[in-house]
């Protein structure tokens, strides 16, 4: 397990608007991490969406839109203020699910009272028959008591989407039945990580994968899952994340549990938020906890209602080509000399988790019809493919790291020492050249091209509007702020 070198901004821009605009003005206000933000938000549309529709890969497999999130975050960067707000409809939910709960609780025992009530009426027929009632008394008795075990009226079940601290049987439960919907959420990963549904990776991959069926055999009956949608999110700090990696990172990563993670490990944003005595405006996060709140409560009607049907989404044509473009880019680079090869278990999974991430912006965002267009995948790739080097950072074996990435690390951090950390924003361009890290000039030319296109620097000449002059490295403010050792 590695520590991150430089932060990369979060593209925030590839989200839809009502997705976007929501997560910019949480950053605004809150000033947490934007991928701490934007795990949230992930979170949120995954528990949204995955009760309502499937996602059709490329590859013909039908798969559920559920995610798993894992965000690295030590104290004080606002994990718990961040999953309050942007989760309140859904704690909203559940806590309206517990109130409807007590009412039909107490409908059930006035239900079971005029049940057993019955049965005792049919037990006295039974008794008077055996006695003195002919075969036909009999058999009509035992028609009715055949009926009337099947009007046996059903305990209620709680039927609430967040759990945290919860063992393998009673997740079992929450699931039982046929396309049931939860979360295992926690701002304090370590609540998730030392819980008992941490001790059966094997049952949580499946439920992420969508098994048809998961059994879970008890001494009296079994426990039959059909269809789950399980959504994983949790914030952890460093400490508890390396303990837990040390003593079942082995396991985590064998299993393949850990691959079906859009993992984070975002800068601290502590000495950089400043207070204000504004009071902080809520105009676009409304708009997004409204289309959380419609989502939910529709799925919530439809399952009482006995629909466990789901809508699947699609590929068109031209996203489709692109899906096969980028696998096919990736696929080599999984080789035993390949710069993935230390992340296959995340890489080869990486385009179905793409996949997902397009069918819930689609349907969150509600674009018309089942097909998702290019541009939906695209925006889906860039949020994906900021996850995908995340996980490259934090688990791979840099060993293996390409030259040019090594480059671009290289150049960044002496920047960072020599320009930042001594009070400047700005380099000349050929001091760094002469005298920075990287002596060849191709490979120089291209470190600083690619943190130009992270936005990480800018080189503009002296005299920018007639682009004359000396040419100069202008540090991202936002980007190096943020770096640490």
């Amino acid at each position: 397990m590695n520590t991150p070198y430089l932060p990369r901004a979060y593209p925030i821009h590839a989200m839809y608007s009502v997705i976007r605009d929501a997560i910019l003005e949480v950053q605004h206000n809150l000033k947490a991490p934007d991928a701490l933000i934007a795990g949230s938000f992930l979170t949120a549309m995954s528990i949204a969406s995955q009760g309502d529709v499937d996602v059709e890969l490329p590859t013909g497999q039908i798969r559920p839109v559920s995610l798993d999130v894992l965000i690295i975050a030590d104290s004080g960067e606002r994990k718990s203020a961040t999953d309050s707000i942007v989760g309140a409809p859904i704690y909203e939910h559940d806590e309206k699910v517990a109130r409807d709960h007590v009412q039909a609780v107490l409908a059930h025992k006035a239900d079971r009272r005029l049940w057993d009530a019955k049965e005792a009426s049919l037990q006295r027929k039974v008794v008077k028959a055996l006695d003195n009632g002919t075969d036909d008394d009999i058999e009509q008795l035992r028609e009715e008591l055949i009926r009337h075990g099947a009007r046996e009226p059903a305990r209620p079940v709680l039927s609430r989407i967040v759990h945290q601290n919860i063992t393998e049987r009673p997740l079992m439960e929450s699931m039982q039945g046929d396309g049931k919907s939860i979360a295992i959420l926690s701002d304090e990963g370590e609540i998730v990580l030392k819980g008992g549904a941490m001790n059966k990776l094997g049952t949580l991959n499946k439920a992420w994968d969508g098994a048809t069926t998961l059994t879970l055999d008890r001494a009296d009956d079994s426990i039959v899952v059909t269809n789950p949608r399980l959504t994983i999110s949790m914030m952890v700090q460093e400490r508890v994340f390396r303990e837990f990696m040390n003593k079942r990172g082995e396991m985590a990563r064998g299993s393949g549990h850990l691959a079906r993670y859009l993992v984070a490990w975002p800068a601290s944003t502590q000495g950089f938020r400043f207070m204000s005595l504004e009071e902080p405006a809520w105009e676009q996060l409304p708009r997004f906890h409204q289309r959380v709140s419609e989502l939910l409560a529709a799925a919530h009607a439809r399952r009482i209602a006995g629909d466990n049907t789901r809508k699947t989404l699609a590929f068109r044509q031209e996203a489709k080509e692109l899906w096969v473009q980028t696998q096919n880019a990736i696929e080599p680079r999984l080789r035993q000399d390949g710069d993935l090869a230390s992340i296959r278990d995340f890489a080869s999974k990486s385009m179905e988790i793409t996949g997902r991430v397009a069918a819930i912006l689609h349907h969150f965002s509600a674009q018309e019809g089942n097909l998702i267009s290019k541009e939906t995948l695209e925006r889906a790739l860039e949020v994906v493919g900021w996850h995908f080097q995340e996980f490259l950072d934090v688990f791979g074996d840099r060993n293996h790291e390409p030259e040019q990435a090594r480059d671009v690390r290289t150049l960044a951090m002496y920047l960072w020492r020599r320009y930042w950390c001594a009070g400047y924003g700005v380099a000349l361009r050929n001091e760094v050249r002469k005298n920075g890290p990287i002596r060849n000039q191709g490979r120089f030319e291209a470190a600083l091209h690619q943190l130009q296109m992270e936005d990480s620097v800018r080189v503009m000449h002296q005299d920018a509007a007639r682009g004359k002059g000396r040419l100069w490295i202008h540090l991202n403010g936002a980007v190096f702020s943020q770096v640490t050792t």
